[in-house]
């Protein structure tokens, strides 16, 4: 009985914890998310503002803004084209692809109503996956058109996917980190820790040898970023940081990973941290700039910082 009650506790105070968390991630005015274009010419930056914008890299000016209401979780550039991969959720605008030459913007068919919250281009930028809130997988191509989809096992949230770099093989991240061919088929599940607490990042290394996953952490147990090989064996587990790993990117060079959390750390490709730069707030969004000299960071309380590479600051966009 006494072990009964225990799981009961623990399964109400998860949810409860979900919920109120949920309930105040819409109540917030946040940054979520950030991308540099594959030219280096511009940044685009999103969250539940209603806007998304992008940005001159040379002069920090706006330089175009979409009205999306309610929450772009999270935006991925096409490493070719001028166009960007948004993805909403607790929104009346559907995740979409924007041309950002003819400002035409083609919705995503048959996401969740709820939203999405993962989405990024395969390596050859032929195909975009989104993981929805309703646990589905959606693949489209360029053109919007939406190719196949299935199930991430569950119908829990999927907050993050990313293509392997070589392979058309997608790693999935919400209760569990999960691998997928682009048909379907499920070749790996994971569970990254005893404990039951939800995956936010994913990023593939340059070499497609390993991965790096981040997690939420909660009120007992310390948010963990964590090291895997390609096939899925646990390489390395840190647990240094105070808050969740919203977001995590390589550099174009591949050494060097980027942590948005308490603060804005950068890795190498051991697990060995590099340089930590000190942050007011949570960071949200996080991502390097084409010649890996930059990042740029954004966040719960709607900073958007600058920094190099060494993690010094270098400018804050009002």
């Amino acid at each position: 009985m006494k072990i009964k009650n225990r799981l009961l506790c623990i399964i109400l105070t998860t949810f409860f914890s979900n919920y109120f968390f949920a309930q105040d991630t819409i109540s917030k005015k946040i940054l979520w998310t950030t991308d540099w274009s594959s030219d280096g010419k511009f940044f685009a930056v999103g969250g539940n503002l209603d806007t998304l914008k992008i940005y001159n890299e040379t002069n920090l000016k706006l330089h175009k803004s979409f009205p999306i209401k309610s929450t772009v979780t999270r935006i991925k550039w096409h490493a070719s084209k001028n166009s960007i991969a948004v993805a909403t959720q607790l929104s009346k605008d559907k995740s979409s692809i924007i041309n950002l030459d003819t400002n035409e913007k083609i919705e995503l068919k048959e996401i969740s109503p709820d939203g999405a919250r993962g989405i990024d281009w395969n390596y050859t930028g032929k195909y975009l996956a989104v993981g929805d809130n309703d646990g589905q997988i959606l693949i489209y191509d360029t053109k919007g058109n939406l190719i196949r989809h299935f199930k991430n096992e569950n119908s829990k949230s999927v907050t993050a996917v990313n293509w392997h770099p070589k392979k058309n093989i997608l790693a999935t991240v919400s209760d569990k980190i999960r691998l997928f061919d682009i048909d379907g088929n499920l070749l790996k599940s994971i569970k990254h820790r005893s404990e039951e607490v939800m995956l936010l990042s994913v990023a593939w290394h340059k070499s497609g040898t390993f991965f790096v996953t981040g997690d939420y952490g909660d009120k007992h147990d310390k948010s963990l970023l964590q090291y895997w090989n390609e096939q899925g064996k646990l390489l390395r587990s840190i647990d240094i940081s105070k808050g969740e790993y919203r977001n995590l990117t390589w550099n174009p060079k591949g050494n060097r990973l980027a942590t948005a959390s308490d603060a804005l750390r950068i890795w190498n490709t051991k697990g060995k941290l590099i340089s930590e730069g000190k942050s007011t707030d949570y960071l949200w969004g996080v991502s390097w700039n084409k010649q890996g000299n930059k990042i740029i960071t954004s966040s719960l309380e709607q900073n958007i910082i600058i920094w190099n590479n060494k993690t010094e600051k270098l400018s804050t966009i009002e």
